[in-house]
């Protein structure tokens, strides 16, 4: 029997939604960067990718047979924002050219500074959160998970940059992205008028294919989300998350990251909504392929 009695009693690792196919057969390839080096608040987000494959091993995910994905494991850990922005860059970098669609399993925000960087073919940004990311520096670094997004901006073309659901962000932030025609839809607007808020985000991505989505799951309200990095009060359901991220997701992905997730703070909440999101946007993209 060689191992074969070894392979039927013993379970395997956990794995993202279910994977189970080759890296060369897989669409997609998911990849974990436990990383948190510069946390502000809560510290934690490193364990976060672990969490995300065991919540995603017991939640029912009754399609998520039609989602051909293969998980690549964690990368290496390090204390160095520069080691883990170069590592993240060429795992993403390695993916795409083999025409696979990464997925990144954070660790914090500012692993999409390396990501989205790295994608040649890159229509747009479409960003769930609470926070505007925009900051020119902060606590005496310029580039962290407040940074991290004006970095990219300042550095690449990254096409349209679109913001749902946000809600805490300074006057400096808000000149910058008004200055960069960076779009905004914010958590008020979602909660006044949902309907409205569809329309307008269908409207800024209508004409968008390739898009890179990346949520980081502090865009919900603490109440759905308890187990984030950094909670803000006034968020959005996770349903709305759900209806918005299949919306965009019906475009072409380039690229998916779950950002943020802090399993040290949380009830089991944040993780079971970060799995969702990404089984609605993985599936609503696949369908969207398949049927062209």
């Amino acid at each position: 029997m060689g191992k074969d009695w070894a392979d039927f009693l013993f379970r395997r690792r956990p794995s993202f939604i279910g994977s189970d196919k080759s890296f060369e057969e897989a669409a997609y390839a998911v990849f974990g960067a436990p990383f948190d080096g510069t946390a502000s608040y809560r510290p934690g987000s490193r364990f976060a990718p672990l969490a995300l494959r065991i919540a995603s091993e017991y939640l029912e995910l009754p399609e998520e047979h039609k989602i051909s994905v293969c998980d690549l494991g964690d990368l290496h850990p390090t204390s160095s924002i520069e080691v883990m922005l170069k590592r993240v860059g060429e795992a993403v970098k390695r993916i795409s050219e083999s025409d696979k669609v990464p997925v990144i399993l954070g660790g914090e925000h500012t692993i999409t500074l390396a990501s989205a960087s790295k994608l040649e073919k890159l229509g747009g940004l479409v960003i769930f959160d609470a926070h505007l990311d925009l900051r020119a520096e902060f606590m005496d670094t310029k580039v962290n998970h407040t940074t991290w997004l004006r970095r990219l901006i300042e550095n690449n073309n990254v096409g349209r940059v679109i913001i749902v659901g946000a809600r805490a962000y300074t006057e400096e932030e808000k000149m910058f992205a008004r200055k960069n025609e960076i779009q905004l839809i914010s958590s008020l607007e979602i909660y006044l008028n949902f309907k409205a808020s569809v329309k307008k985000l269908e409207a800024l991505t209508s004409d968008l294919n390739n898009l890179y989505l990346s949520i980081d799951l502090d865009v919900l309200d603490p109440a759905y989300a308890p187990g984030v990095s950094n909670p803000e009060p006034g968020g959005i359901s996770s349903t709305q998350l759900y209806e918005l991220v299949k919306l965009v997701s019906r475009r072409t992905l380039t690229g998916l990251d779950l950002v943020e997730v802090n399993p040290l703070f949380d009830n089991g909440s944040a993780v079971a909504a970060a799995v969702y999101a990404a089984y609605h946007a993985l599936l609503a993209s696949l369908t969207t392929s398949s049927e062209a």
